[in-house]
């Protein structure tokens, strides 16, 4: 087989926010995307529709006998089986979007000598459209076959991503990090939001008023970057607001005490960084947390 490159047909098992987001964003940049199959027909139909030419097959394996690539973009608990079940070309491209697993997924590729890798995007997903959109400025996690390594790495700059290069020991840290930014986020967001009616507005109200900070928190963090993006009233060494925050949390959410405190007290490691904060008064401040008793 030639060698891979920008001209190599594409196709994607696995037609989900994740796999179609990636699939039409390469689509844009001028990757031929041939060939979807998916659990469903109709996904894999859904996701062709949106790239012109590009054919839904019923068979995982004759996608994978008409194209030079194949992603594999199935929830990570199944693409172990999936790869196992293919009959793969020597020199063959095979790659899953996994971010904490690691290239061993695709061990039964690699054995019939295909050349594997792993593309990940750190982003979070919840539908094709919107995923295209966000895929711009997104980093890319790499693992790869030495032969794979420079195709991924453009195939990340062409569609505005940034790609980073991981070792194996580093997928799960790696990816965890995306979990507590995005994810976890979320779920911080819906706590804060859901303590809005305990003063008579609604959790609806409260998401309203809160996501804007989440944009303005991301745009310091890029543009100051840490400790020096970190702000409030820890930061600040405000003890009465914080004895303020600590009473309310009892009397009226005590359900969300625990983890006001742990976030918070996570927090001042980097509020002593910036100076703005001395090490005397965050102990100080450790001090009003003997709450959990």
């Amino acid at each position: 087989m030639r060698d891979i490159d920008k001209s190599t047909p594409i196709g994607f098992i696995g037609a989900g926010a994740v796999g179609g987001s990636i699939a039409v964003a390469l689509h844009n940049a001028g990757y031929p995307v041939v060939a979807t199959a998916s659990r469903t027909h109709a996904s894999a139909q859904s996701l062709a529709d949106r790239i012109p030419g590009c054919v839904p097959y019923r068979s995982q394996q004759k996608l994978v006998d008409s194209v030079g690539i194949v992603f594999i973009t199935t929830p990570d608990d199944a693409i172990s089986d999936v790869c196992e079940s293919l009959k793969i070309r020597e020199g063959q491209g095979v790659a899953h979007c996994s971010g904490a697993a690691s290239l061993d997924l695709l061990d039964a590729a690699a054995e019939q000598g295909a050349l594997v890798g792993a593309f990940h995007p750190l982003q979070a997903f919840s539908s094709v459209d919107e995923g295209v959109q966000n895929i711009p400025g997104v980093t890319f996690g790499i693992e790869s076959a030495p032969e794979m390594h420079d195709y991924l790495e453009q195939m990340a700059h062409d569609i505005g991503g940034n790609p980073i290069f991981l070792r194996p020991e580093d997928k799960v840290l790696y990816h965890l990090t995306g979990v507590l930014m995005g994810n976890l986020l979320a779920v911080l967001a819906s706590v804060a939001a859901s303590v809005w009616p305990k003063f008579d507005h609604t959790r609806d109200e409260g998401i309203r008023a809160l996501t804007p900070m989440m944009g303005a928190v991301a745009r310091n963090l890029d543009a100051n970057g840490v400790p020096q993006g970190v702000a409030g009233p820890y930061p600040r060494g405000d003890v009465g607001t914080i004895r303020k925050h600590l009473d309310a949390l009892k009397s009226h959410a005590p359900e969300f005490l625990l983890l006001y405190c742990e976030l918070a007290l996570a927090g001042l490691p980097f509020a002593v960084e910036k100076g703005s904060l001395s090490e005397e008064l965050s102990a100080e401040i450790e001090d009003r947390h003997i709450v959990r008793s």
